[in-house]
């Protein structure tokens, strides 16, 4: 966790998903076409997708995980609702992601352990992270408190959020997609990682989405 997963989360990069509502696999691949080419910054995203194409089977919806960041979501979200309202995809699309995502989930013995500030046990930020998905416009919204051999142990935050191809979605996804794994760069930030606070001041992966409210103020004063 320490050594690979917290360098991404640091930057807001998780296990992002999507989930074509038509059950149309030609939706899907419409939508993997424009993954595929969105992201020439970061390769391994179109890597996987090649990848994904060749040798993951499809089970029930046609869907797709890939590890997506801070900005990344968000724009792909929206070009996404786009195609729906074209429609080139012929239904709407359903985006969610892991439990185990930058922001959404604290569980000491897994997910927070190490944590550069010694917040392994802090709890706030998936509950944090549910109200500002719920004031953002997510459609969906779940906390959890583990299940199996989490119980007791973690607490996570779940989102779904349906491009629908209306404008006024557009604004919904952004901000909740941003809300969400942007809160996630924070928590990093906040907790010593130079990933992290290099992310908040380059607007994510995809430069256009800032964290304004992490840093420093024209004053000097924390923002």
């Amino acid at each position: 966790m320490e050594g690979y997963l917290r360098p991404l989360f640091a930057r807001g990069i998780g296990p992002f998903r999507w989930i074509a509502l038509s059950g149309d696999a030609r939706d899907l691949d419409r939508i993997d076409d424009e993954v595929a080419a969105m992201f020439p910054r970061r390769p391994e995203v179109a890597a996987w997708i090649a990848l994904a194409r060749a040798h993951v089977p499809e089970q029930g919806l046609p869907a797709r995980s890939c590890w997506l960041g801070h900005g990344e979501r968000s724009a792909l979200a929206l070009r996404v609702n786009e195609l729906v309202a074209d429609g080139e995809l012929t239904a709407p699309v359903l985006f969610s992601r892991d439990h185990l995502d930058s922001a959404s989930m604290t569980h000491p013995r897994i997910g927070t352990e190490g944590m550069r500030d010694g917040s392994d046990g802090v709890t706030d930020w998936p509950l944090l992270d549910a109200m500002v998905l719920a004031a953002t416009g997510a459609d969906l919204v779940a906390i959890h408190s583990g299940g199996g051999g989490y119980a007791g142990w973690m607490q996570s935050a779940g989102v779904s959020i349906v491009a629908d191809g209306e404008a006024a979605t557009a604004d919904r996804l952004v901000r909740a997609l941003d809300g969400d794994s942007g809160l996630g760069v924070l928590r990093h930030a906040q907790a010593g990682y130079p990933e992290a606070a290099d992310s908040a001041a380059a607007g994510g992966e995809t430069c256009r989405s800032p964290v304004a409210w992490f840093g420093r103020s024209e004053g000097g004063s924390d923002a």
